[in-house]
């Protein structure tokens, strides 16, 4: 497993090579399964970066209705259920918090809500997340959780570090995407996750 850890670093180190700015990312949303590694595809989140912050769109299929947290973690390692994405991307070692919050994690997005169709829909804008400089999230990992994210308002200690959200049903390894010539980075991403879907496979 270490040595597919190793291949992984090294496609997303060559991704991020392709350019020295990055205005645009994607994350494709695999459903987690418990003790294994990622199932079947189940949605893409897309994000761009412009006026200092990041867009986040996209859509999620499959999740049972309601709302469901939604984080970057901080690592892009999809094995295990979804657990080695390691917790919320909190680079200040701040309490957990919603969006709006003055103190919250980096990676911390709130919710997403699931209609009773199983359409879940992503729109929001952050300020705190980046895709250039010392704090991007490109590597990194989008996870859903099973149940709302309480925002840290819970009243105990897992409310300051999780939100109460529950398990990680699906997660995806935020990848670059160049702006500047869109065949070479659907090609890109296509064979990245391709490769990754080969590896753990073995």
């Amino acid at each position: 497993f270490r040595m597919k850890t190793l291949l992984i670093s090294t496609l997303l180190t060559f991704s991020s090579s392709q350019a020295s700015q990055f205005l645009s990312a994607r994350a494709i949303l695999f459903k987690s399964r418990s003790g294994d590694n990622p199932g079947e595809m189940v949605g893409t989140i897309d994000f761009y970066q412009e006026d200092g912050k990041v867009s986040v769109n996209g859509t999620v299929s499959g999740l049972p209705a309601g709302q469901h947290g939604f984080h970057v973690h901080e690592h892009g390692d999809l094995s295990n259920g979804c657990l080695n994405t390691g917790a919320h991307y909190n680079p200040y070692s701040k309490n957990h918090g919603a969006p709006d919050a003055s103190v919250r994690h980096n990676g911390d997005l709130g919710n997403i809500q699931t209609s009773a169709d199983g359409a879940t829909a992503v729109d929001t804008r952050d300020s705190y997340l980046a895709l250039n400089g010392p704090l991007s999230i490109i590597g990194r990992a989008v996870v859903v959780h099973e149940m709302k994210d309480d925002l840290g308002l819970g009243g105990n200690d897992a409310s300051l570090t999780t939100g109460n959200a529950g398990a990680r049903v699906a997660c995806g390894v935020i990848a670059v995407m160049d702006e500047e010539d869109s065949s070479f980075s659907v090609l890109s991403i296509s064979t990245f996750f391709v490769t990754i879907a080969y590896l753990f496979s073995q």
